[in-house]
Parts: structure tokens; C-alpha cells; sequence
């Protein structure tokens, strides 16, 4: 009897929540999860033979729901007290570790990107002008004793190494990474590395150049903040989950820097103003924009086509160029080559975390 009241009275709170979700203004934007919604315009009748309709309804349901986070929460709290060790793409690891699942990828998509680059590296290499592929393993790989146990897990290195088969001059971030596993260099709530992993990152794409990174004493440090929870916290809302720390590293704090060709310009690579906010990695380069130029004291141009990975990684490169370029494929629609041609590009790296270089279909659309 007891177990029946409470299904009627949860089932009550779900039709409430159901009814009234279509009574509230639509919300655009998830800034936990940082992706546009599902909205009532998606749902349209002639998709109803098709199956389509009944897809986007459960779709806009599930991401309009009233007080969506406190329904997530409670979810992931019941199924964790089931024994869950994976919710909603997300392993439960040790040691307080949220790490975010990578079992599957578009094998097609991976080719497509792999092709592209090729033929701007080749175009790149007629000009004289070098390219290299960082392709930066998650914590799934590095840190995949921390996954729980017999946790499906793909082999990252392996997907590296067809885009290096197919003759691009990629940079193994995978040894350097793997020895330092034990340090901070994943957040434990975010998919992103750390400031500290990034300066790893750094050190071998220097090495790969034949170069040598200066030590990390080299750069001042500063921690952020000492509450962040990130990307991969956000699919769980899970009460108990640490709280990560952001760092800077820098050699000076004024750096002049260009968004999106003059939109907005200002003196620092740090917009603290999202140290207030849910999205708090957004302190490095303002988030994700279509085109950054950060002026430095160095020699050169360098481009960085990028996810977001680049953003924390640019501190330790701004200085070493006159300019740094970046620039977010996903949000960038002109032509890469004219733009290395327009701006004097003189060298350039391909930066990504692997599940999004392996998903993204921006590269193989743009990079042309």
C-alpha cells in the first residue's frame, strides 16, 4: 500500500511538471550544459508518420521540464543508491572522479576530418608553412585506472594513430600525460585538463619542434576560484561531488585581445566575470569565440584551430609569438586557407580533445 502511494503521488508530481511545462516560456540556453535546448517549434505534426514527432516531444519534455536540475539530481541520487556506476554518460570513478564516458564514435566523421586536415597540411607544407595535430586524450584514457570496474572504455591512442598514418605531423601528448597521472591535470567535475595538464601538453608540442619549454617557474600562478564544478558535474548534479580549483599561469596579465575581428577588445586572456556564473572555465578567452587574436612579445603568427581545450593551453603560448590566432571551427564560416593568407599565418596547430575531433563535423566542412 505504502509503495503504491508514493508511485501515485511521484506520478502526480510528473503530470504537474509535464502540464506546466507547456504553460512557462521556453528556456534557450543550458549554461550548465552548455547547449541550446529543445524548443515547442521543433515539434511539428508532419513528422507524426515518420516517428519523428514523438521523438522531439519526449526531446522538448525532457529539457523543458520545471526544475529540470532538482529532477536530475534526484535521479542521480536513486540510481546511485541502486548501485549505478555510470548516469547519463558519466562514470562515477574513484577518488571522487566524474569522468565522462567515450564508447562509441562516427567512424565516417573521423575519416572526413582525418582527409581534411590532410589537404591543409599539404597546402600548408607547398607554403612553407608547418602544421602540427594535438589531439589530447580525456581522463577516460589517462586516468582510466580511476573508472570504475570493467567500465567500456575506447583506446583514444588508437584513433591518434590513424590520423598520424595518414601523414600528419601529430604531437604524442599521451607519454607525458601518463607520466604525470598522479598530479592535478583533469579536473575532477570537468571534461577539460587543467591549467597544469595544459603546461604538459605544452612541453611536448615544444619537444616536438625540437625546442625545450621553459620550467613552469617560468610563469606566475594564481588560483581562480576554489568552487568549480564543471561540465561533466552538470549532467549528474551530484550533491556529493568535489569542487575543483582553477588556476592561471602568466607572465603578465595585459595581453591585447581581439574578439571575433573587433566585437570586442580587451586587455586580458581572463574575463573574470564568469567567476560568478556556472560556467566558470569561460574565464580563459571568454568562452568559445569564432576568431581570438592575442598580441604577445614574441616572433611569428601562430594559428590554433581549436575546441576548447586550446582556451587554458594559450597561456603558455601567447608570449612565445607576436600574435596568437584561434579560432572555433564550430562558430567560424569563412575559409581557413584565406585566413592564414589575409593574416600571415607562419605556423599553425590543430588542438582537440579526442571526442570532440572525432565527432566534430565543423572540420570537415571548414577547413578548407
Amino acid at each position: 500500500m505504502r509503495n503504491k502511494i508514493i508511485t501515485s503521488v511521484f506520478g502526480l508530481l510528473l503530470a504537474v511538471g509535464v502540464l506546466s511545462g507547456f504553460f512557462v516560456p521556453d528556456k534557450y540556453y543550458s549554461e550548465s550544459e552548455k547547449r541550446t535546448l529543445t524548443q515547442k517549434d521543433a515539434i511539428s505534426i508532419s513528422d507524426f508518420p515518420s516517428g519523428k514527432m514523438g521523438t522531439e516531444i519526449e526531446k522538448y519534455l525532457s529539457d523543458q521540464f520545471p526544475l529540470r536540475d532538482d529532477w536530475i539530481t534526484v535521479k542521480t541520487l536513486t540510481q546511485r543508491l541502486s548501485g549505478k556506476t555510470q548516469i547519463s554518460g558519466v562514470y562515477f570513478g574513484k577518488d571522487g572522479h566524474l569522468i565522462d564516458a567515450f564508447t562509441s564514435y562516427n567512424q565516417k566523421q573521423l575519416a572526413a576530418n582525418i582527409e581534411a586536415l590532410t589537404k591543409l597540411s599539404e597546402s600548408l607544407k607547398a607554403a612553407g608553412i608547418p602544421m602540427q595535430v594535438m589531439l589530447v586524450p580525456t581522463a577516460a584514457q589517462t586516468l582510466s585506472d580511476k573508472l570504475p570496474a570493467y567500465a567500456p572504455n575506447l583506446d583514444q591512442k588508437a584513433l591518434m594513430d590513424l590520423a598520424k598514418a595518414q601523414g600528419l605531423d601529430t604531437v604524442n601528448v599521451f607519454d607525458i600525460l601518463s607520466e604525470h597521472k598522479g598530479e592535478y591535470i583533469y579536473y575532477k567535475t570537468d571534461h577539460h585538463f587543467t591549467s597544469l595538464g595544459a603546461y604538459y601538453c605544452y612541453a611536448a608540442w615544444m619537444q616536438a619542434q625540437g625546442k625545450t619549454a621553459q620550467p613552469l617557474s617560468a610563469w606566475q600562478s594564481q588560483a581562480l576560484c576554489n568552487n568549480f564544478r564543471g561540465t561533466t558535474y552538470n549532467k549528474v548534479n551530484d550533491p556529493f561531488a568535489p569542487r575543483d580549483t582553477i588556476t592561471a599561469y602568466y607572465k603578465t596579465l595585459t595581453h591585447t585581445v581581439n574578439y571575433n575581428g573587433g566585437n570586442y577588445v580587451t586587455d586580458s586572456i581572463y574575463e573574470r566575470k564568469y567567476l560568478s556564473g556556472k560556467d566558470q572555465y569561460a574565464i580563459f578567452l571568454n568562452s568559445n569565440q569564432s576568431t581570438t587574436v592575442v598580441s604577445g612579445s614574441g616572433a611569428g603568427k601562430l594559428l590554433i584551430l581549436k575546441d576548447s581545450y586550446a582556451n587554458c593551453f594559450s597561456q603558455f603560448v601567447i608570449d612565445d609569438y607576436a600574435e596568437t590566432h584561434l579560432i572555433d571551427l564550430r562558430f567560424f564560416k569563412d575559409s581557413v586557407t584565406d585566413y592564414i593568407e589575409e593574416n600571415g599565418i607562419t605556423q599553425v596547430l590543430v588542438l582537440y580533445n579526442i571526442p570532440n575531433f572525432v565527432q566534430d563535423t565543423a572540420i570537415a566542412k571548414t577547413v578548407r
